[in-house]
């Protein structure tokens, strides 16, 4: 079981990204941002929404509903964004976003539901080339925006 949620995390953004056209790309550099605000203000956002709201949500679940959401609607979107040619330069940052996608979750999972799947190889070389995923999503996200601006933009002529 914990395999399989594993493999659900790393493999899904690539699945709704092919199915969707979605940019993958943007996805990953999505989930870094997401990243940043769950590290520097889900603890705050969780107090405000009890005084607030008086909904009471642990940091933990809060930073999930907050990645989850931002993945989610960073691919429904961006749906359409790739032609079909193009899908395919879009796996590698897909793949590297279901690995931070992992990487960003399991931490943040029940201590029991952690432990088993911290006990599977798929987790262990994860963590161990966690460097290499975020490197390599960022440098190809980077480079497919980038090329993207450029096809899209056309200097005007002047007559």
């Amino acid at each position: 079981m914990p395999s399989v949620i594993l493999i659900a995390l790393i493999v899904g953004p690539l699945v709704l990204a092919y199915l969707l056209r979605s940019s993958a790309s943007l996805t990953f550099l999505s989930l870094g941002a997401a990243a940043l605000l769950v590290n520097y203000s889900s603890s705050d956002s969780a107090n405000l929404l009890h005084k607030t709201a008086n909904v009471s949500l642990a940091g933990a679940e809060l930073s999930l509903i907050i990645i989850g959401m931002v993945t989610l609607l960073t691919l429904l979107l961006t749906r359409n964004a790739t032609t079909r040619s193009k899908l395919m330069l879009h796996a590698v940052p897909a793949l590297c976003a279901g690995g931070l996608l992992a990487l960003l979750t399991v931490p943040l999972l029940s201590n029991s539901l952690q432990a088993n799947i911290s006990h599977s190889l798929l987790w262990q070389n994860l963590e161990k080339y966690q460097a290499i995923v975020v490197g390599v999503g960022v440098v190809t996200s980077l480079i497919l925006v980038w090329l993207a601006a450029l096809t899209h933009h056309h200097p005007k002529k002047h007559k």
